[in-house]
């Protein structure tokens, strides 16, 4: 009798059900054995514990039987809620910031200047590649046009990156600080026409070296001029040597890479010619470049400026099927915050146009522990070009969120109560106007937030989801203003609303999905990514029939009892969990929550601490891992099913025929890597 299967896709919660008529599973442990010289250790094996499992399936495809469900009019099809998800860990870094401000040696500099001795107090570059963190010790740049340092002479062969802070070793009795002999020295000030402490200058956690580069250590405090590292200090000090400072480097967000040991020229730039410059780090770096992004050395970005007039909008999916109309037309609305014209930027170059919604206006007067406020209710107000005044407009306090001790985190939850989170005071009343003929966010005409949004935060990344579900297939334009596009890309992710349908297929259209899905798959949604195969279990069974089960594997430290078939209580109907590539974190998982991408995703994310690397559904690292490799300690049990990744697809058409035969090969794979 034909084995019914089911192959999962990576979303979640799509699945294409199989008869097979035959399935072969192969473990290879890939083990080596031989005999030893003189037999000195019998025959010797090395396991090294890497099985290759294999499953071959071999089936057939036969046409359906019965009414196709979409002819009938008492199907009842459930639609699928549109969603946004915001991840502020590409925003804001997700620690506090460090102090740092750029050494006052080089106030005489604005910038790079060749007539300085090609030193600088600070300098924008911006980075070619991308660099995940803690990837590499150097970062390709090339200079902002204009700069003065953008094309490549003799003078940008070398910047000095270890500039001189005016201060010297003054040893008591002028002789020598012996490498590894203290953790505190004493300095002076070299200059007699100004007076300055080194604790005017040194900040906590520099970086101090000698003049030829060489490590004295890390400061840890200063007071007036004696600095104290955080270990006794690396190298011999004599008396009057001259005190350096490696430059810290920030990325477009804010957060440190690390500290500057170079930063040179490619030699090969004819001079006039843009310049290519290579920036050496003291270690590898401690948070992502991105390409395209500003990488700037001796100074920290003011991140929190960059969001003044800026706005994150949300259109309530009610309004995206039926928008609002004034005089019996739909007018436009823009994304932008001081209520210009609609533009061609506006739709942050998605084609979609937006509509009249719920705009979060940043507000960088008031502290971020005050609470967000309703200050303009929608479709209240409107003009003959835009009806961007037709905005629900709440106000979101953001002064000094970059001082948190978590600046992602705060940000997040600051939107979070904006959307109808846990603000106090909540807004709980109607957001739009009372006047006659205001629609409301459904067909019943509700008015506040909550009948048009639920929120949800994990950590740094909010979703948001919306409560009504439109008839058609909808997808929301982009929420962020096109300024913050073009600074923080690959930080939010928008599913559509869908409609699933089905039908009676013939043998053909499911030979066409099996292998349309196998040529050409995406990774976060039609991947081939779990299998499950039932058997009748009697271990687990409390009569004298026997009860479906799914053939499962296991990974990591897992007790040996979990992986027999006494432990497999899981309902062969049951969902298989945890199918997702990106952060997937093994695991059995609950059947409890929808089997679902979203779901899915939210519950693998590491709570206050992703970061632009993972950036949302690994969209930030579309050219990098499909999965964390910080998981790898995790471990999994049963989660339903058994973890696949398709390798070859056979299909065979016999003329005269009514079905087709296909061969199915697919290695087992717990975590995957790709491009």
């Amino acid at each position: 009798m034909a084995l019914p299967i089911r192959l999962l896709l990576a979303n979640g919660k799509d699945e294409i059900d199989l008869v097979a008529q035959s399935i072969d599973m192969s473990v290879n442990r890939n083990v080596s054995a031989f005999p030893t010289p003189n037999n000195a250790l019998k025959r010797f094996a090395v396991d090294t514990n890497v099985p290759a499992i294999k499953v071959d399936i071999n089936g057939i495809f036969a046409d359906d039987e019965g009414i196709n469900v979409d002819s009938g009019n008492t199907v009842t099809l459930d639609s699928e809620p549109m969603r946004s998800a915001i991840n502020f860990g590409g925003l804001l870094p997700t620690k506090s910031f460090t102090s740092h401000a750029s050494h006052l040696a080089f106030s005489h500099v604005s910038s790079y200047n060749p007539s300085s001795n090609t030193s600088m107090l600070w300098a924008d570059f911006i980075s070619v590649n991308r660099v995940f963190k803690e990837q590499s010790s150097s970062i390709t740049l090339r200079a902002p046009v204009g700069s003065g340092y953008d094309e490549a002479s003799s003078d940008t062969e070398e910047i000095n990156v270890k500039p001189f802070i005016d201060f010297k070793v003054n040893h008591p009795s002028s002789g020598t600080y012996g490498s590894g002999s203290t953790s505190t020295i004493a300095v002076s000030y070299v200059h007699s026409f100004n007076t300055r402490t080194a604790e005017q200058i040194v900040d906590i956690g520099d970086r101090l070296i000698k003049e030829d580069g060489t490590l004295i250590g890390i400061v840890q405090s200063v007071s007036s001029n004696n600095i104290t590292f955080v270990s006794n200090i690396a190298t011999s000090l004599s008396h009057n040597d001259r005190i350096h400072t490696s430059m810290r480097v920030f990325n477009h967000i804010g957060e440190e890479l690390g500290f500057a040991d170079y930063l040179i020229d490619d030699v090969t730039i004819d001079d006039g010619d843009p310049a290519l410059f290579t920036l050496g780090l003291t270690d590898v770096n401690n948070a992502d470049a991105f390409d395209g992004q500003i990488i700037s050395i001796n100074r920290r970005e003011n991140v929190l400026e960059r969001f003044r007039n800026q706005t994150i909008k949300l259109i309530p999916s009610y309004w995206l099927e039926n928008p609002p109309t004034y005089g019996g037309r739909t007018r436009d609305s823009s994304m932008e915050s001081n209520l210009n014209s609609y533009g061609s930027t506006n739709s942050g170059g998605t084609g979609n146009v937006p509509r009249v919604g719920v705009r979060l206006e940043f507000d960088l007067n008031t502290t971020y522990t005050t609470a967000p406020s309703l200050t303009q209710s929608a479709l209240s107000g409107r003009n003959n070009l835009n009806v961007a005044p037709s905005d629900a407009i709440i106000n979101v306090p953001i002064k000094g969120i970059d001082g948190a001790n978590n600046p992602a985190l705060e940000m997040a939850k600051q939107v979070e109560k904006a959307f109808g989170g846990t603000a106090s005071p909540p807004i709980t009343g109607n957001i739009v106007s009372t006047f006659s003929g205001r629609p409301g966010f459904n067909p019943a005409n509700d008015k506040t937030l909550a009948s048009a949004f639920r929120v949800t935060r994990t950590g740094v990344v909010l979703t948001i989801e919306q409560v009504y579900n439109p008839a058609i297939e909808t997808l929301h334009p982009q929420i962020l203003s096109p300024d913050l596009v073009d600074l923080f890309r690959s930080i939010e992710f928008h599913s559509s609303s869908s409609t699933p349908i089905q039908s009676r297929k013939s043998a053909g259209d499911k030979a066409q999905d099996l292998i349309g899905l196998v040529s050409n798959a995406n990774r976060n949604t039609d991947l081939l990514r779990g299998i499950q195969i039932p058997y009748d279990s009697l271990v687990t069974s409390t009569g004298v029939t026997g009860m479906a089960r799914n053939f499962f594997l296991t990974f990591g430290a897992v007790n040996t009892t979990d992986k027999l078939s006494t432990s497999n209580n899981r309902s062969a109907g049951a969902g298989m969990s945890d199918l997702l590539l990106g952060m997937d974190e093994g695991g059995a998982g609950s059947d409890d929550s929808p089997d679902k991408w979203y779901e899915k995703i939210l519950k693998a994310i590491t709570p206050d601490e992703i970061e632009a690397i993972f950036g949302f559904l690994v969209g930030a690292a579309k050219d990098a891992l499909w999965i964390t490799v910080s998981q790898r300690n995790q471990a999994s049990t049963n989660d339903g099913g058994i973890r696949i990744i398709p390798e070859k697809l056979h299909v065979r058409y016999d003329a005269g025929n009514n079905y087709y035969a296909f061969n199915l090969e697919l290695l087992v794979s717990d975590y995957v890597m790709g491009v």
